[in-house]
Parts: structure tokens; C-alpha cells; sequence
């Protein structure tokens, strides 16, 4: 008597696969998501209308401050084991300290086939969503046309001392240009500027604001699309652009471990990686990470970005060597 032996074997379940119609239909019955964020209110509110208006069965409950105090509220949360949210769309460094943390859960979205690799966290925690441009930039009226710097190493005329502006805690960029001059000639660079003797203030928005309004000639850096904004309301200021372009680690979206309503969550990743989603963030003046997209700015059509990715341990001595420089607290 022949015996027919079959065999069943059962793959363990590592990463979840894209949207269905099935979890579209469970989605409809959690009817709503928790989204935290550090976008600034009204990107947030830009993409959420959207969002909504194509799924008015949803409906999306926005938690928005900086990346450091979306960062500690998680970290809070964790330790209490009260899972309140289920997307974080954060800055790359943060969003690694939440993946250390165990604090984001995998997903695969099937629109992840559309971005670069690297924009891509290969155990399946986070998707690269849109970058920031780092540029200099100048109050068109307080800097003639003779002067506007054009490059990073102009910011050591003379001529700028006591009155350039920058960012408190910007260790990005200040690591960035350590690795793109190399270290000995990034930190005797950093140095210079210092002598220079920086204005520092908390906040881009506060510094575009403050740029614009003459306070202060040259900015050390601004984020483009902050600048972009001023333009467009016809305020005195004007970004330069360098090559290369400075980049900031990708802004990455993710699913919260312990998220209420996964389903809407997951449909939430998915509309913000698509091509819908990521012109959003394009018409908000952002550099979205989709293939064949990139800025809106025509300026910067075509320009080298230069992009670092630095870890927590990397981040944290940066900050330090950032504060020596400078001599800030």
C-alpha cells in the first residue's frame, strides 16, 4: 500500500504585507488613527485634509511638537506601556532611537518598491518619506548683490562677524561638513565660524522670521522650504543654494508597536508613500524621497544633495563637540 506524505511547512511571520481590501474594510471599522508628528502644523494639516477627503470613513487625531518632545513623549509611553498613537512620521536620528527602543513595529508597504534602498529600513521599521534642504540664506535688502555669500567658507568674511544667525541645536549640519571636508578641516572650519561670533536662537521658524524681518543679514543655514514660504509672501529673503546641497537624514514614517488601529494606520503609510501622498509633501515645499520626484524648488532641480546618517552614540558626540565650538549651553 503506497503512502503519499505530506509535508507542511510553516514560515514564521516577519513583516506584514501591504493594505488589502480586507484591511481596508477593518480599517473602516476603527473609523479613526492617532498621527505624531514634528511636521509643522500646516504641512500637518495640508496632508491630513487630503488624507480625510479620499477616506472620509477615517479620521486622523494629530499629536504634533518637535522631534526631541515627540521623541521623549513615546519613550514615556513605553515605559508606562500605554500605546496612545500609531503613526510617527519623525526625523531619521530619533526614529533610529525609537527602533532601538522597540518601540515601532514592522510593516511592509507595497509602495516601498518606489524609493531608493537606503531611504528604506530593511527589517521593515520605517520608510524614508521626504528630506530636508539645508541653504544658507540673506535679507535681499540688508545684503547687496556684491556680497551675498555664495558659498560656506564666505561666512568667514570679516564682514559677518556678530552678524550671522543659526540654529542652537544644529548638530546635523555641523556633522555633515565634518564628513563632507573631512574632520581636521571641519572642525578648524567650525572654529572659524565661531570666532565669527554666532547669534544663536531656538528654532527654524523663529530664525527664518527673524532673517526676514532684518534682525539679523545672513542665517548660517535655513531650511528651504521655510524659506520658500517667506518668498512666496514676498518678504525680503532669499536662499544660496550651495553644491553640493546639504540633506537632511530622510523624515521617516512608521507603525507604533501596540497601535490601536493598525488597519488605518497601515492605509495612512501607504497614502504618504504613494504618488498622491508624496506630491503633498512636494507641494509643501519638501524634497519627498519617490523616484523621480524630488524638489519643487526649480533652483534645486538637478543639484548634488549630500546626505549623512548618523546613530545615537554618532548624534550625541556631535552635540557635544557642537556645544565646545561654540560655547553654548
Amino acid at each position: 500500500m503506497k503512502h503519499t506524505l505530506f509535508v507542511v511547512v510553516i514560515m514564521p511571520l516577519i513583516i506584514v504585507t501591504g493594505a488589502s481590501a480586507q484591511d481596508l474594510e477593518k480599517a473602516k471599522q476603527e473609523g479613526r488613527l492617532v498621527f505624531y508628528t514634528s511636521w509643522g502644523l500646516s504641512d500637518a494639516d495640508y496632508v491630513i485634509k487630503a488624507f480625510e477627503k479620499k477616506y472620509p470613513f477615517l479620521k486622523i487625531e494629530l499629536a504634533r511638537s518637535t522631534s526631541e518632545k515627540t521623541l521623549n513623549r513615546l519613550l514615556t509611553e513605553h515605559r508606562a506601556q500605554r500605546f496612545l498613537g500609531d503613526v510617527v512620521a519623525i526625523s531619521g536620528i530619533q526614529s533610529g532611537i525609537l527602533k532601538a527602543k522597540g518601540i515601532l513595529d514592522r510593516y511592509q508597504s507595497s509602495e516601498s518598491t518606489h524609493f531608493p534602498s537606503e531611504w528604506i529600513d530593511p527589517q521593515g521599521y520605517g520608510f524614508g518619506l521626504h528630506q530636508t534642504i539645508y541653504v544658507m540664506s540673506y535679507n535681499t535688502r540688508l545684503v547687496p548683490a556684491a556680497e551675498i555669500p555664495k558659498d560656506y567658507e564666505d561666512l568667514l568674511n570679516p564682514r559677518w562677524k556678530g552678524q550671522l544667525a543659526w540654529e542652537t541645536e544644529e548638530y546635523y549640519l555641523f556633522g555633515a561638513l565634518l564628513k563632507l571636508r573631512g574632520r581636521e578641516k571641519g572642525i578648524e572650519f567650525w572654529r572659524r565660524v565661531a570666532e565669527q561670533k554666532v547669534n544663536f536662537r531656538n528654532g527654524y521658524s523663529l530664525l527664518a522670521e527673524l532673517v526676514s524681518a532684518g534682525e539679523f543679514p545672513v542665517a548660517v543655514s535655513l531650511y528651504q522650504h521655510r524659506v520658500d514660504e517667506y518668498i512666496d509672501k514676498r518678504a525680503p529673503v532669499q536662499s544660496v543654494v550651495t553644491n553640493p546641497l546639504i540633506g537632511g537624514d530622510p523624515n521617516r514614517i512608521s507603525l507604533l508597536r501596540g497601535a490601536s488601529h493598525p488597519h488605518a494606520a497601515k492605509l495612512f503609510i501607504d497614502f504618504m508613500l504613494s504618488l498622491e501622498g508624496q506630491k503633498l509633501l512636494q507641494d509643501r515645499g519638501r524634497s519627498p524621497g519617490r523616484i523621480g520626484l524630488g524638489p519643487k524648488n526649480p533652483r534645486l532641480k538637478g543639484v548634488k544633495i549630500f546626505t549623512s546618517h548618523f546613530n545615537t552614540e554618532e548624534y550625541e558626540q556631535l552635540g557635544k563637540e557642537f556645544k565646545n565650538v561654540f560655547k553654548v549651553d
